[in-house]
């Protein structure tokens, strides 16, 4: 398991992608700032459209176009035949309908014809994993893309089945969360610092990806700097200025991770993931998953079950 499977792991990533968007002529959606851990992604399949962050920042989408907001940054998707002007609120549009269309939600303000198509859904992780926090505000990913591309044509042929479409449908979004992301390491700019920046320089590599694969070890400053060929001062010294915490603590993060995945996906108990972790005992385990998430392990998975 490469490092960014088992980070992709770790964030305990489920997406679903849930609306499918068929306009005709003017048209305009809004969405508002996601107030949790929610990923959202817009795939366009036909036609052209406007995506506007902040009121702002603009960008003209095509088909086989991705764009991706990480964090649910709110924005607005208009039609190419919105003018700038019709964006105000007091501007009348055709009121959007909201059907069943097999697996997904379909929106549409013309049932009879539509000359612009969408699919929409969400990514949503673990609030406290590694992923989600070094991801940018937004990323786009075109439509050159040969691998977005085939995933899009088996996507529109999954809107036209109707059975065993929702568990192919939300794979096909999981594929395509690795995608997105292994894009943005690939052909960012800013992967340059944090995890991924530290992942990226060959003098820490070692060491980080160690941790991230078997957080469990019983690492120490010494055996890691070792696996870097470099001293003590000057691991700790580079590790800090990359990621902008100290190994220790990483390691702690990664550790607590881990077990929030064993507890929200087995029925083992505490003491068998605090083992499993790296912890000596079920105490020391407990206080420090408590101390991170601000609430004990056995309660932290009711908690989970329950939703």
């Amino acid at each position: 398991m490469d490092y960014l499977d088992r980070l992709i792991q770790l964030a305990q990533v489920e997406g679903k992608i849930n609306v499918l968007c068929r306009f005709q002529g003017s048209w305009q959606l809004k969405h508002q700032q996601e107030p949790e851990a929610l990923g959202i992604f817009h795939i366009i399949s036909k036609g052209e459209c406007r995506l506007t962050l902040n009121d702002q920042q603009s960008y003209h989408l095509k088909p086989g176009d991705v764009f991706f907001l990480p964090h649910g940054l709110a924005h607005r998707i208009d039609s190419k035949h919105q003018s700038a002007v019709s964006t105000e609120e007091n501007t009348p549009l055709t009121a959007l309908q909201q059907l069943q269309h097999g697996p997904f939600t379909l929106r549409t303000n013309n049932q009879a014809s539509h000359d612009f198509e969408m699919f929409c859904g969400y990514f949503h992780y673990s609030g406290h994993s590694t992923l989600p926090a070094i991801l940018p505000e937004y990323w786009y990913l075109s439509g050159n893309n040969g691998s977005v591309a085939a995933l899009l044509e088996l996507l529109q042929k999954e809107a036209l089945l109707e059975i065993g479409t929702v568990s192919v449908v939300n794979a096909l979004c999981n594929v395509l969360f690795t995608y997105l992301t292994r894009d943005y390491i690939q052909r960012s700019q800013d992967v340059t610092n944090g995890v991924l920046g530290a992942l990226q320089d060959k003098r820490l590599y070692h060491s980080v990806n160690a941790m991230l694969q078997n957080p469990e070890n019983s690492w120490n400053m010494e055996n890691l700097a070792e696996l870097s060929t470099m001293s003590r001062a000057n691991f700790i010294r580079l590790f800090k200025s990359k990621t902008g915490t100290l190994p220790g603590k990483f390691l702690t993060g990664l550790r607590m991770q881990k077990a929030e995945l064993l507890l929200c996906n087995t029925n083992k108990s505490i003491l068998a993931v605090a083992l499993e972790v790296g912890y000596q005992s079920e105490a020391h385990f407990s206080k420090a998953f408590k101390l991170k998430y601000g609430i004990s392990p056995s309660k932290y998975r009711v908690q989970r079950i329950e939703k």
